[in-house]
């Protein structure tokens, strides 16, 4: 029974590896993290009197170090970052809609060595020196109507929020910087750009340290699987303290769906709808040195992301690369990887005896092929303080994978249990596991764009600003 017991821990922390997300999603993209997509996040807002709105938000250039000057981090702007809307032929992985964020960059003139000086207090201080603009594209593919906004709906340039450098810098930042940074288009949209603190969290140092997993993890029973989970050190959230850059856009239910309608009922073929991001660049660049250099030619795929964990634990190292450059309308092509993934049948059964169920994962595959986050629009968003982060595991359908996926989603802890069964008929007893760590280190805003402030730099240090559990720096 004892080694019984062993094996099968043994199996369930290797099954957690696998679900460790680094926000590094392919060998080609360490080298070009301006253009390294996160997270996406699909979900109906819970803001009040907004609930009939779609909320659609990326993180890119993930670990951000909130002291990180003179030079902080940036959009890069021959980088077309896009999101995808699919809203017909039961979501078969193809673009109906495509919503694009092009930005600019205008460096000040300036006779100091920095990118931002003095007391900012407006995001249109003349102290950004390093000032970035956005354009954006909203395409209705079936109609070739194409609208442009270079502007808020009151005239206001669209420009991305500068960085969170301290009390002093950028007193109040979210009241007068946060705020202020979020845009509404004459369309009815709603836009935000700028740093923003990674929602996403996980003990991925405790993951990659060759599952030294910290107690009560990785099965967790009882309080460990309610509320926050452990307290620091017993579980450690690798994402805590750190900064992304988000895009995030707001549109009504009515934009989003195939014939303008707001759907209420699940059966209505407009109640579905699938939606990923992508970065594209054009596909020649010149570097004439010391010139800046130049960029020519179509637009074509660097990186893309629909659900969580896909190309972190479903796709095998080799092929990353080319994932993130194909389109989920292929997906079929990986389908033997989802599918019979390695690590439930070649892993956790072939070597640890753990009963898992057998290939074809139905389950896996109807969730990941086409590799597109779906949302069904008749389902209520849930208020925050009702939300489970486990999302329909936990009663809640209005996260993921059904709902959604909200800023607060467990994913990991559901993607542990889709793995090991849960959504399959009969494995419903499968194991709770989990990595420990329950919640993000800070709270989430209950309005657009829901991600909290990014941590401040002055207050981050090593000790308290990446502490893993929650001293808030922001």
């Amino acid at each position: 029974m004892i080694q019984s017991t062993l094996r099968l821990t043994a199996g369930l922390l290797l099954a957690a590896s696998v679900f460790g997300a680094s926000h590094r999603n392919g060998p080609l993209l360490l080298e070009d993290q301006t253009a390294n997509l996160n997270d996406l996040y699909v979900f109906r807002s819970w803001e009040t009197g907004r609930t009939d709105r779609v909320v659609m938000s990326m993180s890119v250039q993930g670990f951000q170090n909130p002291d990180n000057g003179p030079s902080y981090y940036k959009f890069s702007d021959s980088v077309l970052y896009r999101f995808n809307i699919n809203n017909a032929r039961g979501l078969d992985g193809v673009a109906d809609m495509q919503v694009d964020l092009v930005f600019k960059t205008t460096l000040r003139p300036n006779p100091t060595f920095v990118s931002y000086f003095g007391k900012i207090d407006s995001i249109d201080s003349q102290g950004i020196f390093l000032y970035q603009t956005y354009s954006v594209v909203v395409r209705n593919l079936r109609t070739g109507k194409t609208d442009y906004f270079y502007t808020d709906k009151n005239g206001h340039a669209l420009s991305v929020a500068p960085p969170n450098m301290g009390p002093k810098s950028t007193p109040d930042y979210e009241n007068t910087l946060g705020k202020a940074s979020v845009f509404e288009l004459s369309n009815g949209m709603r836009v935000f750009a700028g740093p923003r603190d990674d929602a996403f969290y996980f003990d991925s140092g405790a993951t990659f340290d060759t599952l030294n997993f910290r107690t009560p993890a990785p099965v967790l029973t009882g309080a460990a699987d309610q509320g926050q989970g452990a307290a620091a050190p017993a579980a450690i959230d690798g994402f805590a303290g750190y900064n992304i850059s988000l895009i995030a856009i707001e549109a009504p239910i009515s934009m989003l769906t195939a014939n303008g309608s707001v759907p209420t009922d699940p059966k209505d073929p407009n109640a579905k709808i699938g939606v990923w991001a992508a970065t594209n660049r054009q596909i020649v660049t010149v570097r004439p040195s010391p010139q800046d250099p130049l960029h020519y030619g179509e637009w074509v795929q660097i990186d893309r992301v629909g659900n969580p964990l896909t190309v972190e634990a479903l796709i095998p190292l080799p092929m990353k690369d080319y994932w993130n450059r194909s389109q989920p309308v292929d997906d079929k092509q990986f389908a033997a990887f989802i599918g019979d993934p390695f690590f439930a049948s070649g892993v956790l059964n072939g070597v640890f005896g753990l009963k898992v169920p057998p290939a074809p994962r139905n389950d896996l595959l109807g969730v990941f092929v086409p590799d597109i986050t779906r949302i069904d629009l008749t389902i209520a968003p849930v208020p925050a303080a009702q939300q489970s982060r486990l999302g329909p595991l936990g009663g809640d359908n209005a996260g993921w994978p059904f709902g959604g996926r909200r800023p607060g989603d467990d994913v990991v802890d559901i993607g542990l249990r889709a793995l090991a069964g849960v959504l399959v008929s009969g494995y419903q007893n499968a194991p709770p596991l989990g990595d420990g760590v329950n919640s993000n280190d800070v709270p989430l805003l209950d309005r657009f764009p829901f991600h909290a402030a990014p941590h401040a730099g002055y207050a981050h240090t090593q000790q308290d600003g990446t502490n893993g559990r929650g001293k808030s720096t922001n």
